[in-house]
């Protein structure tokens, strides 16, 4: 609309306004508006009428008050609690204006600003205030109609709001009413619930005044009103209350006479289905007491008024996106238009949400679809806005929508369905009313997850650019078991993401003849490296496919040549977290490759301290240590040093909760792994503190069938010491020892 408008030579801007000295932002809370014009869409582009705005002072000691209403505006009266009051008046083509107060106002003590104005209306922005035609025809019906973001409130009515250009503040909302006055051949429409239609108000012939109220706090730039002629019908959402049963809700629409088609409101009726798509996904509705509606305007696109929607399209994602929005951009605000992905970003994926979730979907695979649709085109800038004073940068297409959406598309994968959408709750919990920032929805996003995403919003938010990949696989076999050996880099530009590297688990897909197997890894590193299972099956692996759901924004994803890497330790005997049925006299450590070890990169440790051993190396890659006697009962512990190496490429050490292989894909790093000597018959399958019984029978009975263990080591407890488990004779020696048997061995 922007690009449209320039084209056609209208001001988008007043260029660069003198800012005013002013109290500060947070020197008042804007508490209620009563707004009350009358315009003439048949004469001309004139407003008059008043606007009543009840305000609380934020310090001690307040002196005066700052409000927004453009110079080509004349005020004919000002007062504070009825007693007129001095205002400033702005400079040419500019906004601001300061009202010294009669007294000091105390703390959180109100008063009344009353602004009785008229004058020409200017349009700026995105079309802030339109005196034209339904459908743009010459001669056509007139309407008016509004659309003040991001700063041109003030180019129809008198308002506090922040600086033109400047970051500015939208958490300070306001509830009250918008009364609009017109020839009574006219409709208007507004935010809120209608309250009441006046006749001929004030003695005035062949005018009608329509009253709109709003109890819901609503930033200055989503208040809006839209007079022309309109033929209007409601449906109604029906919604399921907490304590139980239903309640109502009126959906209103509002559509220009030549655009009403069975076609056009069956689509703008999608808005039903997907007020019930999005609630569980996002809450109920977050204006249930009031109304969502529709109504058609002469912009293009659509624009999320709160309550109303203003739309000049019968899109379905459009349809989609302008509900998004009244969760997403006015239940919760960007506070700064630094901010503003938080309003488009969320919207714009919400769009997808719908496509994967509507009736008859596809599901992930609509997901995909859509959002490679929406790949931005251009990678070379950053999700948040730094340049305030750039309209076009502010809703950029390509970065706060496209890149915006991006971004909570990888942070759902990144946190996982559940606490993402549990980070939607949360957010909307604390600030449902209000406005937040990109930091504060981060805090709630880790608070939710228990992650630190500094990496992430840095690289995907703050930051510009997008990963390229590159991986390459070598299939490897090590003491019988298939395995596949993965180098994963990012190439780009280093200095794009966070320092160069976009830190996110990714989705490595290994692919053979005939099936595939996926596998989510933790990618930290331009450069890493992996071993996972092969395949199932006989077939070899010949494949990879990176982030094959398309969850990450990429550049490229390409397979190359296989790079070597550091050596892992892949099995082990106690293995990590096993409970030892029988005092083990030996540890068996084996290694990826070939590796050379001396005694000093070894520690045992039992409850008694260190244990002496022998090394010795049976196998290239395997190393054993052998102890003069069995190992005590208790907890003991190996440590593998990190300067194990195969030939020069160090250990990829570190074991994540006690399971291996080793490694966190980067070399350098020592093994370290626990593992129980204990008899069989204290070993509590179900973690119940009786042992052995009955539902350790059942538990033991659920592993030895292929299914879930009750603790972490149940799968590698050898009940009769043969190194295979589970097995029957496992079963044999358990059932032996539930009877009150010895233990085997």
């Amino acid at each position: 609309m922007l690009m449209l408008r320039a084209a056609q030579g209208q001001l988008i801007a007043d260029g660069e306004p003198g800012f005013t000295t002013r109290e500060a932002f947070a020197d008042t809370d804007l508490l209620t508006v009563d707004l009350d014009i009358t315009i003439d869409p048949t004469i001309n582009n004139t407003i008059s009428g008043s606007n009543v705005m009840r305000v609380r002072s934020k310090v001690a000691g307040l002196t005066q008050f700052t409000f927004m209403l453009r110079s080509n505006f004349v005020i004919s009266a000002c007062t504070v609690n009825g007693t007129a009051a001095a205002v400033t008046a702005p400079p040419a083509n500019s906004y601001a204006r300061t009202i010294t107060l009669p007294r000091p106002y105390a703390l959180n003590e109100e008063f009344d600003v009353r602004i009785v104005y008229a004058g020409p209306a200017v349009s700026r922005g995105f079309g802030s205030i339109a005196f034209t035609t339904q459908n743009g025809q010459a001669g056509g019906v007139p309407i008016v109609s509004t659309l003040s973001e991001a700063y041109y409130a003030a180019t129809w009515w008198p308002i506090k709001d922040g600086d033109v250009f400047q970051p500015g503040d939208n958490a300070d909302k306001s509830t009250g009413r918008i009364s609009i006055t017109a020839p009574s051949q006219f409709r208007s429409v507004a935010n809120g619930i209608l309250e009441g239609v006046d006749v001929n108000p004030n003695g005035s012939s062949n005018m009608t005044r329509y009253r709109w109220r709003t109890a819901y706090p609503t930033s200055t730039y989503l208040w809006a009103f839209s007079t022309s002629q309109y033929n209007t019908w409601t449906q109604t959402y029906t919604y399921p209350l907490p304590g139980g049963g239903t309640g109502t809700m009126p959906v209103e629409f509002n559509i220009y006479p030549s655009s009403d088609t069975p076609a056009n409101r069956a689509a703008w009726e999608l808005v039903l289905p997907m007020l019930e798509v999005f609630r569980p996904l996002f809450g109920e509705y977050p204006f249930i007491n009031e109304k969502y509606g529709i109504y058609q305007f002469p912009f293009g696109g659509g624009m999320e008024h709160q309550t109303n929607s203003g739309q000049g399209t019968f899109n379905e994602g459009v349809t989609a996106h302008e509900l998004a929005h009244q969760w997403w951009g006015d239940m919760i605000t960007c506070k700064t238009w630094n901010d503003i992905w938080l309003n488009e970003g969320f919207a714009s994926y919400s769009e997808a949400l719908w496509r994967e979730r509507r009736p008859g979907n596809a599901g992930l695979d609509s997901l995909q679809s859509f959002m490679n649709s929406r790949r931005p085109s251009s990678l070379n800038g950053s999700v948040y806005v730094y340049a305030t004073n750039d309209m076009n940068r502010i809703f950029s297409s390509t970065f706060s929508y496209n890149k915006g959406s991006w971004v909570l598309h990888t942070l759902r994968h990144t946190l996982g369905d559940q606490a993402f959408f549990a980070t939607l709750a949360a957010y909307r919990a604390q600030y449902a009313g209000s406005a937040a920032t990109t930091d504060q929805f981060r805090a709630v996003a880790e608070s939710v997850s228990g992650q630190n995403l500094e990496s992430f919003f840095d690289a995907l938010v703050y930051g510009i650019g997008a990963p390229t990949y590159v991986a390459g696989i070598e299939p490897v076999t090590i003491d019988g078991v298939r395995w596949v050996r993965v180098s994963l880099q990012q190439t780009q530009d280093t200095s794009w993401g966070d320092a160069g590297t976009f830190r996110l688990p990714i989705t490595l897909r290994l692919t053979t003849a005939s099936s595939s197997r996926d596998h989510r890894v933790s990618n930290t590193a331009r450069t890493q490296h992996y071993l996972l299972p092969a395949v199932p099956g006989s077939d070899t692996t010949s494949g990879i496919t990176i982030d094959p759901r398309d969850w990450i924004l990429k550049e490229s994803a390409t397979t190359g040549s296989y790079l070597p890497g550091p050596v892992k330790v892949v099995s082990a005997a106690p293995a990590p977290g096993a409970q030892a049925v029988q005092a083990p006299t030996q540890i068996t450590i084996r290694f990826t490759d070939a590796v050379t070890l001396t005694p000093s990169q070894f520690v045992v440790t039992s409850p008694n301290g260190n244990v002496p051993f022998t090394l010795s190396q049976p196998e290239p890659s395997l190393a054993r240590l052998t102890f003069a006697s069995p190992l005590a009962a208790g907890s003991h512990t190996v440590r593998v040093d990190s300067t194990v190496n195969a030939a020069g490429r160090l250990l990829d050490g570190e074991v994540l909760a006690n399971t291996l292989p080793s490694g966190d894909g980067l070399s350098g790093g020592s093994a370290q792994w626990s593992f129980v000597v204990a008899g069989c018959n204290s070993i509590d399958f179900n973690n119940d503190g009786l042992f052995p019984d009955d539902t350790d029978l059942l538990d033991f009975l659920s592993v030895l069938a292929g299914g879930p263990c009750s603790t972490p080591a149940c799968a590698s407890i050898d009940f009769n010491n043969d190194s295979l488990f589970p097995d029957d004779t496992d079963l044999l020696a358990f059932l032996s020892v539930l009877a009150g048997g010895p233990c085997p061995g």
